[in-house]
């Protein structure tokens, strides 16, 4: 509904009309022909047809509402109408408003032919075609809302039926090959015979709907935004990903068949929750393939998490500096038993320094550090530990420097914790 307020040939003097005495037969007939002068192909009969209508009724309100300020509102639904077809015919928005300027000019100019005869003043004129234009922009933004709408609605019914496809796709056991074919059928999406899946945020599906190729999968799955990738052109799909995750982040699975569509979406998933605790680095692309150890300690997260809590329970009731420096040092002594030297080098503290905080975890853990199967329990918690846990008891790499620097006369500080 349109203000009239907002209509400028409202406000025209309607004896222009009385004088100029149009032909509203000859006047559609002169629009129709501009349109056509401007085609590259005909219109089909369909279209022209709906043309047709739109320009007669386009005209009989025109010459209707002029010099009428106070008939209220206005409903364009027919022009919307028109619109939402142009859509479902398959043809563009541009081509339909460049109907419309065309149809504009047309009246236009049969419009003004008698105006020498009746001496019409020049004024009038310019004030009959600005009216005339501004008419027919209101038309023009009522068609494109009706094609707005008629796209969202076809958007929506084809994500529809594609997130159906993905949702078949992840069934676990796997949807029979018919029942995918013919889904993927009504999803015009080709199948390929093998795929990777990625994972990433839910909010980040808008951003990669209209953006990623048409043979890439896109939908929502587990409150998650998942990306289905042919293998055909999988590293260019990656970096397009990778364009526009911007700072997000994908984990993404292995390269399986079609029919191991889940398992693939399975490791993603659980990758990228790994991500979440900033234990793997901030890669925008983070592969399942580069972290699989990662994902086996993290199989059971309670349990993980359990275990990585008691192992390291001795080091849990130190403040924070000393806990992160033992920390350290108990990672590299677990990597270089019994080498002080190259630990020193490492954490870039003195010998004695690495000597005497091997005392104090031999204080803290007993003989476990020097037992094998108590080695693989600590090497293995380290592991666990900044996966399953926010705050990472291991410490920043590199800020062991800050920390504690070289100190050659560690043998004289008092005995205490590191």
């Amino acid at each position: 509904m349109t203000k009239a307020s907002a209509q400028p040939w409202r406000r025209l003097d309607a004896s222009v009309l009385t004088r100029l005495e149009p032909d509203t037969a000859a006047i559609a007939s002169a629009a129709m022909e501009q349109v056509k002068a401007g085609l590259r192909t005909p219109l089909d009969d369909r279209t022209a047809a709906n043309l047709q209508t739109t320009l007669d009724v386009a005209l009989d309100a025109f010459f209707s509402e002029i010099g009428h300020p106070d008939t209220g509102v206005t409903d364009r639904e027919v022009y919307r109408a028109q619109g939402r077809a142009q859509h479902t015919a398959g043809r563009s928005l541009e081509e339909m408003l460049g109907f419309y300027q065309s149809a504009a000019l047309g009246v236009w100019r049969q419009l003004t032919s008698a105006a020498p005869a009746v001496d019409l003043p020049t004024r009038a004129i310019v004030e009959l075609g600005e009216a005339l234009f501004a008419f027919i922009a209101e038309l023009s933004a009522a068609a494109a809302d009706g094609y707005a709408e008629a796209r969202s609605q076809a958007a929506r019914a084809g994500q529809a039926r594609r997130d159906r496809l993905l949702g078949l796709l992840l069934t676990e056991p796997a949807a029979a090959r018919d029942v995918l074919d013919d889904a993927a059928s009504q999803a015009a999406w080709a199948m390929p015979s093998r795929l990777v899946i990625a994972v990433t945020s839910a909010d980040v599906a808008p951003r990669l709907l209209d953006r990623m190729p048409g043979r890439v999968l896109i939908g929502r799955h587990d409150d998650l935004t998942t990306v289905v990738m042919p293998v055909d052109r999988l590293e260019w799909y990656l970096d397009r990903l990778r364009d526009l995750l911007g700072r997000d982040q994908a984990g993404v699975g292995p390269v399986v068949p079609l029919r191991s569509a889940a398992l693939s979406a399975r490791r993603a998933s659980a990758l990228w929750r790994l991500t979440r605790t900033g234990a793997l680095g901030d890669g925008t692309i983070v592969h399942t393939t580069d972290h699989r150890i990662d994902l086996l300690l993290t199989a059971d997260p309670e349990l993980a998490t359990e275990f990585a809590k008691d192992v390291l329970a001795p080091l849990a009731g130190l403040p924070e500096p000393a806990r992160h420096r033992l920390t350290a040092t108990l990672a590299a002594w677990l990597a270089r038993p019994d080498q002080p030297q190259a630990i020193g080098v490492e954490l870039h503290v003195h010998v004695q320094t690495v000597r005497y905080r091997i005392r104090q975890l031999r204080t803290l853990f007993g003989g476990t550090i020097d037992d094998p199967a108590g080695r693989f329990a600590l090497a293995t918690a380290l592991r666990i530990d900044p996966l399953v846990s926010r705050e990472p008891t291991n410490p920043p790499v590199g800020s062991e420097r800050d920390v504690h620097p070289v100190r050659p006369d560690d043998r004289e500080q008092p005995q205490r914790l590191l």
